[in-house]
């Protein structure tokens, strides 16, 4: 490629994943950019729940343990890093930031900005007053429904404050609800001049920010089409894509490491989430996948082209959240001969123990894992064996905790069934919350995206 180009490592694709995937993409990836995609749909429900038991919480803690492994050395290259580990607490989130800096003694070199706006619960209240409906967009139920119940809603922003973030100087930008593409969209905007609505450039980058967003998915992990061929998993590489100040994109992974960059791993992110690839909806652009071509340059290193895309809709997607009851669940495995038999026999008992209590469980579920549990609604008795071992699962929902509690008590009685098993949840099962989704759709010129730099260091 030319020298105009940017490479962006993607270094985490959810909450929770490999923290040692970043620093090892800051020190040997030769990157510009590192982003990172901690938020899935309801990470902001968990997030929200923290922050009720304590202020000061309400971000993903990941991202200090990954930036105490890289940060100085991202300092020391010139890697500026971006992500949405803010949650529901940006400025908290981006205030800890600041404290390890600090700590690490790269604080003067250090420039951190919070990304908020997208919390749309502080004025809920007035938006619906103005009109909005807030219908749920998979079901069309009424808002009504949940309004009393609500948790949170957060507006998918796009790339804007991303960039304005890096005009301001910053080096680390700590986001809240940026969507997931949008996070490389703005590093590679900063970089090239790429104006709001240069929509085949924007859609270029938007290709690019999917292939990353989902850390090692495009490099062989989750590889649906050939993953029993997948080298070295166990050492899987996360993705790196160059882009050029026209769009162009090749896409290759941490070197030396293990896992795949083919046409197949490429294509198969390419589609992940995507809805109509004919318009990929996001804050930005409405990017079309068809006029894309993808084909192999060599080892591990595959060039996306072609992207175009088109003005982006007037309305912003919102991840919301509401309290839904009470969930359990347990395993039991048997394992003896009759497995299966010894755990259909335990099911009954349980099953005549818990109708005595007289409690209303609205949502209860018995699964035989290793029958072909799975599938069985669709196909049943998809196994037709006598296995030596099966798990029992019971899982159950309830408006009232205490009902469930107190089937959860009569669950111990299982020990009085059929012998053969062992307990493969410890204790007794526990009872928790249930958060439930509620999609829908905002204006965009009804939400205001905010960007805060914290302490700076000495310019340079």
């Amino acid at each position: 490629m030319t020298a105009s180009t940017i490479r962006v490592g993607g270094g985490l694709g959810y909450w929770g994943d490999d923290t040692s995937a970043p620093g090892r993409l800051i020190r040997e990836g030769n990157i510009d950019y590192l982003v990172m995609d901690f938020l899935a749909e309801v990470t902001m429900s968990v997030l929200r729940k923290q922050m009720e038991r304590d202020p000061n919480a309400g971000y993903a803690a990941d991202i200090l343990p990954i930036l105490r492994d890289g940060l100085r050395d991202a300092v020391e290259r010139g890697v500026t890093i971006i992500c949405n580990a803010g949650g529901m607490n940006p400025s908290g989130c981006a205030r800890r930031v600041r404290e390890l800096a600090q700590e690490l003694g790269v604080g003067d070199r250090v420039r951190v900005a919070a990304i908020g706006g997208d919390d749309l619960m502080p004025g809920i209240d007035e938006l619906v007053a103005q009109g909005i409906d807030f219908r749920n967009t998979e079901t069309g139920e009424a808002f009504s429904a949940v309004r009393e119940r609500l948790a949170s809603a957060n507006a998918y922003i796009g790339a804007e404050p991303v960039v304005e973030a890096l005009r301001l100087g910053a080096n680390v930008v700590i986001a809240g609800r940026v969507a997931d593409p949008s996070l490389t969209l703005g590093a590679l905007r900063h970089a090239f001049g790429w104006k709001n609505d240069e929509w085949d450039l924007l859609a270029a980058g938007t290709v690019a920010g999917h292939l990353v967003e989902c850390g090692a998915h495009v490099t062989g992990g989750n590889h649906q089409a050939g993953w029993a061929d997948v080298p070295d998993m166990a050492d899987i590489g996360f993705p790196i894509v160059e882009v050029d100040e026209r769009g162009r994109i090749e896409l290759s992974k941490t070197p030396g490491s293990g896992g795949i960059v083919d046409v197949s791993t490429a294509v198969e992110q390419l589609l992940y989430e995507i809805g109509d690839p004919r318009a990929y909806l996001t804050p930005d652009v409405a990017a079309d996948w068809t006029t894309l071509t993808v084909r192999q340059l060599g080892p591990d290193l595959v060039e996306i082209d072609g992207a175009t895309g088109r003005a982006a809709p007037p309305t912003l997607k919102v991840s919301a959240s509401y309290p839904e009851g009470y969930s359990t669940s347990s395993l039991w495995l048997y394992s003896a001969p009759d497995a299966v038999a010894r755990a259909r026999k335990a099911q009954d008992v349980l099953e005549r123990r818990i109708a005595r209590l007289g409690v209303t469980l609205e949502e209860v579920r018995w699964d035989l894992i290793g029958m072909g549990a799975v599938h069985e609604r669709r196909t049943p008795r998809t196994f037709t064996g006598e296995p030596s071992e099966v798990v029992l699962r019971f899982a159950a929902r309830a408006r009232d905790k205490a009902d469930l509690q107190r089937a959860v008590v009569e669950l111990s009685t299982v020990f009085h069934g059929p012998p053969g098993k062992t307990t493969l949840s410890p204790g007794r099962s526990r009872v928790s919350s249930v958060m439930s989704y509620w999609p829908t759709l905002v204006p965009r010129e009804l939400v205001h995206p905010t960007v805060e730099l914290l302490e700076e260091g000495p310019s340079t």
